[in-house]
């Protein structure tokens, strides 16, 4: 055999050992990085007992949902009437543009700082300010 062939082979058997050593097994993913365990649940809040009456010195009773029913229908929740809506607020008014010769175009509109859409032709122009308005650049 000649030298070329031998050393083909011997790569050949030898190429997948070393890319076998150099993929090994996956690492851990907790090696590199502390595990923290998840918090515990919270304790549900303790019951308070009722506050003592001051005055006899005994405690007072506790109101179930029933007795605060009854206490909102003899004193009802205050009310203003109906939600008022929000005031609309009228757009901004339109400036004005003015085509070359000074004229105003109607439907013409600013579309951004020194730029104007022509909405009938629906092309956009460079414009420069003038007055109360823009005018299309000539």
């Amino acid at each position: 055999m000649s030298r070329h062939v031998r050393f083909a082979a011997a790569l050949g058997l030898l190429l997948p050992v070393a890319a076998m050593a150099q993929i090994g097994p996956p690492p851990n993913p907790t090696a590199t990085r502390p595990v923290a365990p998840p918090a515990p649940a919270p304790l549900p809040a303790p019951v308070r007992p009722a506050p003592a009456d001051s005055l006899s010195g005994q405690m007072a009773p506790v109101k179930s949902s029933g007795q605060v029913q009854q206490q909102l229908r003899r004193h009802p929740i205050q009310s203003r009437g109906p939600a008022q809506p929000a005031p609309i607020r009228a757009p901004a008014p339109q400036t004005k543009v003015y085509d070359r010769h000074g004229r105003i175009i109607p439907g013409a509109r600013q579309v951004a700082p020194n730029r104007v859409l022509d909405t009938r032709t629906g092309k956009y122009y460079d414009a420069v300010p003038r007055g109360d308005g823009q005018q299309i650049r000539p």
